[in-house]
């Protein structure tokens, strides 16, 4: 049968689209008037900020792009759908904030041999517009940001530059105040480290999703053990966990069971299916019921340490 995804995570689905479209509109409204500051202005940080402001709006239109697209159907090719596109979004949006922050670093490295004069009021004028803007677009933002991959791609992108405005905003006051033209190259760096920091933990994510690791919500220790505490299980191994899309997580197991349970393996399978999708919110969950170990080609047991059962007795 092909996993369907519920109404819940449609509806979660639905806010993500709504938050991405009100996003991508502030952000390619104010993207031209910072364009035009940093060159007016002739500031390599606002011109970063810009920079990666451009990349806000690419990456919130891909985040959109990859949305509809993971909304298609499932086929008999692809049993799954399309939903880990929203994952390869992420990715390109955490690769491409590391080529940004290459071309900062870079720029700002020539700056220090040559510092140009920067107008201090018009870096400072444009910076703090571009500060209201991104504590907009982040609040939009936020709460879809944690139950889904692909806007939280988006969302790192926003709070890089949210933070990119506030240096550039530091700039603007150094260069009025104190006349310091060379901190307009010194923000620059800073928000080049700034794009590397925020987008480090996207990326971390975003591969351990692709490398099918254990979702990081999910104790399987815990899972494994609750399944050994249904009268007639014995053991379960050959266990594998791993996240389709961000919130579609998918589960199979190997369940060894005593003969009681195997002539009649309907309630026993059903109570496990249930532990594993309500406790554990797994959506997709794949049980197998075995007499012993015996002919099983593989044995990935998961060791867990011993737990006190409900009933009193320990667990092994």
């Amino acid at each position: 049968m092909l996993p369907i995804t519920g109404s819940h995570g449609h509806a979660h689905r639905e806010a993500s689209r709504r938050s991405l479209s009100v996003a991508l509109v502030l952000t390619f409204s104010y993207l031209i008037a910072e364009l035009i500051g940093g060159l007016v202005a002739n500031s390599l940080a606002l011109l970063a900020d810009a920079g990666h402001l451009l990349t806000d709006t690419a990456a919130i239109g891909l985040a959109l792009l990859a949305m509809w697209i993971a909304g298609r159907p499932a086929s008999i090719q692809r049993t799954f759908g399309f939903q880990r596109t929203e994952i390869l979004a992420a990715l390109l949006n955490a690769l491409s904030l590391w080529l940004i922050a290459a071309w900062v670093f870079f720029e700002a490295s020539q700056r220090f041999g040559d510092t140009p004069d920067v107008q201090g009021a018009v870096t400072l004028g444009v910076g703090a517009g571009g500060l209201i803007v991104n504590l907009t677009v982040a609040w939009v933002l936020h709460r879809s940001a944690g139950e889904s991959l692909n806007v939280e791609g988006a969302f790192v992108h926003v709070l890089g530059d949210l933070m990119g405005s506030a240096a550039v905003v530091m700039s603007g006051i150094l260069i009025i105040t104190l006349g310091l033209n060379v901190a307009d190259p010194i923000f620059g760096i800073i928000i080049g480290v700034l794009i590397l920091a925020t987008s480090a933990r996207l990326l971390w994510k975003v591969v351990h999703v692709l490398m099918e690791g254990t979702p990081a919500h999910l104790d399987l220790h815990r899972l494994c053990q609750r399944m050994e505490q249904l009268e007639g299980v014995t053991g379960v191994h050959d266990i594998h966990a791993w996240s389709i899309t961000t919130g579609y997580e998918a589960l199979s197991a190997h369940v060894t069971a005593e003969a009681s349970a195997l002539g009649n393996p309907g309630p026993v399978l059903r109570q496990l299916r249930h532990i594993a999708s309500s406790e554990f919110g797994i959506a997709h969950v794949t049980i197998q019921l075995e007499d012993s170990l015996t002919g099983c080609l593989e044995n990935h047991h998961i060791e867990h340490p011993d737990a006190p059962a409900e009933n009193g007795g320990p667990l092994g």
